[in-house]
């Protein structure tokens, strides 16, 4: 590591990362940006703890922090530069002593590693590996998860489950309705389904022009729509057709004007495809998926004609409708949380709810208020960061990652996190690296400026 001793570590005033020629630490965070999107969670090797590539890599980049304290000083400094940082303080702070009051240590560590994660990846794309290439890591990522899930649907099997799952964990993927759902490299269809939507997002960044065009990589989109249909999932299924909107109705006019005429020709292509293989299994598949999200929607049971199972999905509807009563239940400490891994039950006028299909009210039950509080926190600061940034200095790139974050987090009312917060902490830090390189140092100078004219 005595090659990487005399790096520059000036601050930063053109579109290129300081650090990209500390070799070392370029292949240890390239690793980890790679890493955390490809690998699967339930991989890796249980020494006492649960030791996932992400995890190894932390350990890994933490020994060269040490050994080169020159770079690991400046990292330390560089998380004040994060405008989220007071929030993820107060979030930690939440743990900590909802750690000590339950003695329960997963409740501490599970939630630093990730956004120790978080910082590290920043880091990464901000110090070392540079913005632009983050971003066409990303597209290279969802061109290739792309098409491996449409192999898995094709396999009826997931191969990274079956080779790479190594840890005590539970990898989810099956049939409903007669039909294989696709989990990609996440525990559970729904999760592989939120984890497009950040890819929908990335993919339709143009960092060159700094534009946002829904068909900057048309097959890759294609191909990722797809795979949200081969997840089997109502809420991600109609969350990407919300997102799709917001992606079009954002981009500049010419983008959208563009965008209108290319997805008409594409939805009129697609309506011929599926007049052809209409009565294939894939074209009554396509039909249920639809119609299940506007039978979720308006209340109506269209899917039953292509063969969904009504009752298992009204099921699941109706569950989540007692989820918010768990707001009420008297025996839950609204202060302190039951801590991580909480396994609780709940009783509603005869119906049983052991699965909490609703990521902000598990939230509250390991975390109370304060920790649902300080998380939401967290997501909203961070489409408000990232519009204010996109109004101010004209910004598309910001407004994909508030896009796909407000996406993410509508998602989150239907389903738990599946362990994908991961990528929205990496959308987030592509964003921290983008203003940070960008238009930190101007916004400083201009308050500065403010607050010197005020006197």
């Amino acid at each position: 590591m005595r090659a990487d001793d005399n790096i520059n570590l000036t601050e930063y005033r053109g579109d290129k990362a300081e650090l990209k020629n500390a070799k070392l630490l370029y292949i240890l965070m390239s690793a980890l940006l790679i890493t955390d999107w490809v690998m699967p969670q339930y991989f890796g090797i249980h020494i006492g703890f649960d030791f996932t590539c992400t995890r190894i890599l932390n350990v890994l980049i933490i020994i060269y922090f040490l050994l080169n304290r020159k770079v690991g000083n400046h990292f330390l400094k560089s998380m004040l530069d994060v405008q989220l940082t007071p929030f993820f303080i107060a979030y930690m702070l939440v743990m900590i002593y909802t750690t000590v009051l339950r003695v329960n240590i997963n409740t501490f560590f599970l939630n630093f590693l990730d956004i120790l994660t978080f910082y590290m990846v920043y880091y990464g794309i901000r110090y070392v590996i540079g913005v632009r290439k983050a971003i066409d890591w990303t597209v290279k990522f969802a061109a290739g998860i792309s098409i491996y899930g449409i192999i898995e649907y094709a396999l009826k099997f997931s191969p990274m489950a079956k080779l790479l799952l190594t840890l005590p964990s539970v990898a989810v993927s099956g049939f409903r309705s007669g039909q294989y759902r696709i989990s990609g490299p996440c525990v559970h269809p729904i999760g592989y389904g939120m984890m497009l939507i950040f890819l929908i997002a990335i993919i339709c960044i143009d960092y060159e022009k700094d534009e946002i065009y829904l068909f900057k990589h048309p097959v890759i989109l294609v191909l990722l729509v797809i795979n949200v249909f081969l997840t089997g999932s109502r809420g991600p299924l109609g969350i990407v057709a919300l997102e799709i909107l917001l992606i079009i109705l954002f981009s500049k006019r010419i983008n959208k004007k563009k965008s209108f005429i290319v997805l008409g020709a594409f939805l009129v292509l697609a309506v011929i495809v599926e007049i052809a293989i209409y009565n294939t299994s894939v074209g009554q598949y396509i039909m249920m998926q639809i119609t299940s999200v506007i039978d979720e929607v308006f209340g109506t049971s269209f899917s039953a004609n292509y063969g969904a199972n009504l009752e298992l999905l009204n099921m699941s509807s109706n569950y989540r409708d007692y989820l918010p009563r768990i707001f009420t239940v008297e025996w839950l400490n609204p202060l302190v949380g039951r801590g991580a891994n909480a396994s609780v039950g709940f009783e509603f006028d005869g119906t049983y709810i052991v699965s909490i299909d609703s990521f902000y009210v598990a939230l509250y039950i390991r975390y109370a208020y304060p920790g649902l509080i300080t998380f939401v926190a967290i997501q909203l600061m961070s489409v408000i960061y990232m519009i204010r940034t996109a109004i101010k200095h004209r910004s598309s790139l910001c407004i994909a990652t508030a896009i796909a974050i407000f996406s993410y987090s509508i998602c989150l009312i239907w389903v738990d996190y599946l362990q994908t917060t991961k990528y929205m902490y990496i959308v987030l830090a592509i964003y921290c690296a983008y203003y940070s390189e960008r238009f930190q140092i101007q916004d400083r100078c201009q308050k500065k400026i403010r607050k010197f004219k005020c006197i």
